[in-house]
Parts: C-alpha cells; structure tokens; sequence
C-alpha cells in the first residue's frame, strides 16, 4: 500500500481553522516556552488527526456513497476499516502520552475533545445527525476546545474562565458556520443516506441564511471586542485588514440565498476557502506581530 495514504487519511488540509484556534488560545493568553508549544502542537495534532481517521471509520459506508467523499482512504478501501481503527487509536495513545510527559493538567481537555468528537461520529449519539447541535458541535469542538488546550498550554493560571468564553466566541460562530456551508454541499448525499443535518432538515434556504448569519456575528464580535474589549484596541485594525477579502464571499453569496442550487453553493464553497485560507493566515499573523510588539 502507497503509505502517503496515511497522511491522506488524517486530513492534514482541514485542519487550518482548527490550528488557528489552537494558536490563537497560546498567543491571547501567553508566551509559553517554544519546547512545551512544540510538544503540544505536535499532541494536538496527533489528536485531531485521530479524530478525523475515525470520523472516516464511521462515516466509511455513507461516503462511499458521497460523490465527493467516495475517494477518501477508508471509503474508497485504499485502507481497510480495521487498520484505519488501530491507527486512530494509536494516534490517541501517543497523544495522551505527550501531554503526560509536559502537563498532566491538560489531559482533561484532550479527554473531552475526544469524547465530543467521537459522540459527533459514533454510532452511539450520532450528534452529527442532530439538526442544530451538529454545527454547535462543530462550534465547540473546532473552535472553543482547540482554543482551549492552547491558553492551557499558554499556562496562565489568573485568567478567568469567562473571558476566555467570551474571547473564543467568534471562534465557535466561524466553525459553525464552516460546518452549514460543508453540510449545503452534502445535502444531496446527506439526504439520499438519510442524515438528518440542520441543513437537511430545515433546507439549504435556511442553511444558507443561518450560515450568513454566523459568519456576520463572527465579524461583528470581533470589532466590538477591539472597540470595547476584550481585546486590545490594537486589533481593531484587523478587521479593515481584512474586509477586502471579504467582499468575494459576499458576491457570491448574494446569489446562493436567493436561489440555493449545488451550483451556487459549489462556487460560494470555492470563494470561502480560497479567501478564508488567506484571511486566517493574515489574522494569525497579524495577532502574532501585535504580540511581539507588546501592542
């Protein structure tokens, strides 16, 4: 077997707005050694990589029947089921391992990471299959928990728990808003298999009209933060940085509300990742030189 399968299988490409959480959580609350932000990147990332594999396992019967999903590893049968289990697993235990090795404190964080990910896919709660708490979910795991275990890898311990909320709502809004326009371009495959997403239940018009919702409070939140707090007024700056790239995505998505076909969505999907990459990589670039600066 080719063994770039591997990496195929982990989804390395999907990761980038779950890892723009993750560093966003260090570099907000603090400026941690680079040997413990190495360790648990890498941590992080062998748990996010499980969890994507076994997302894979689950769902393999349903993506082989999605036209698009039909060519991932475990779906297509590039790698077996079991083999793609063992490795998730495998995946889990030497993250676990690492953050035993650099703070036993984060365990808890990585624990329900995991569990919340596995209630999503697994057959036993199938969260993902629960309209309206499949994209909260997606808020939640992708947003909040990565920003989580990265402000616990900051290790600042006089930071209260609800400025952290409050600092990482943007954060769940974008990832849920991510997950509707993800769920509009499996809506026919979605609805042919018979799981029952917000979108499927309640149709594209809405998903599209709660997706644009979210995306607006992401951006919203962010400059009421910078013009009030709890950010510092020197983000305020970001959000002119970038509002350029902002504007394809609302041409596009002009269309797609008013008339909702796979066509629209697949353009609008296209528009949004290709300015969404740019713009993460802007923002995370952005906080990072405000941080050194002391701004």
């Amino acid at each position: 077997m080719d063994y770039s399968e591997y990496f195929r299988v982990a989804r390395i490409e999907s990761w980038l707005g779950w890892i723009f959480s993750f560093g966003f959580g260090i570099i907000f609350l603090g400026s941690p050694t680079l040997w413990r932000i190495i360790s648990i990147f890498f941590a992080f990332s062998f748990a996010t990589a499980s969890i994507f594999i076994l997302n894979q396992y689950f769902d393999r019967r349903g993506d082989h029947e999605n036209r698009i999903k039909s060519n991932l590893p475990v779906a297509s049968g590039r790698i077996a089921p079991r083999r793609a289990l063992a490795l998730s697993l495998s995946l889990i235990i030497l993250c676990l391992f690492i953050v035993f090795l650099v703070d036993m404190n984060l365990i808890s964080l990585f624990l329900v990471y995991f569990a919340l990910w596995t209630a999503y896919s697994g057959p036993l709660l199938r969260l993902k299959t629960v309209p309206v708490m499949d994209f909260i979910i997606s808020g939640v795991g992708a947003g909040l928990l990565p920003f989580l275990i990265g402000a616990g890898t900051s290790y600042q311990q006089n930071i209260s728990i609800s400025v952290i909320l409050i600092s990482a709502a943007p954060l769940m809004s974008l990832h849920s808003s991510g997950h509707i326009l993800q769920a509009l371009g499996d809506y026919e495959a979605d609805l042919k298999a018979g799981v029952q997403t917000f979108v499927v239940r309640y149709g594209r018009k809405s998903g599209v009209i709660v997706m644009g919702f979210l995306f607006l409070i992401t951006g919203l939140l962010t400059i009421i933060y910078a013009a009030f707090g709890p950010l510092p007024s020197s983000y305020f700056p970001l959000g002119f940085l970038l509002l350029p790239f902002c504007i394809p995505i609302a041409k596009s998505y002009i269309p797609t509300i008013k008339n909702p076909t796979t066509e629209n969505i697949a353009g609008l999907q296209k528009v949004t990742r290709k300015c969404g990459i740019i713009m993460l990589v802007l923002a995370g670039a952005y906080v990072l030189v405000i941080k050194i600066l002391g701004l």
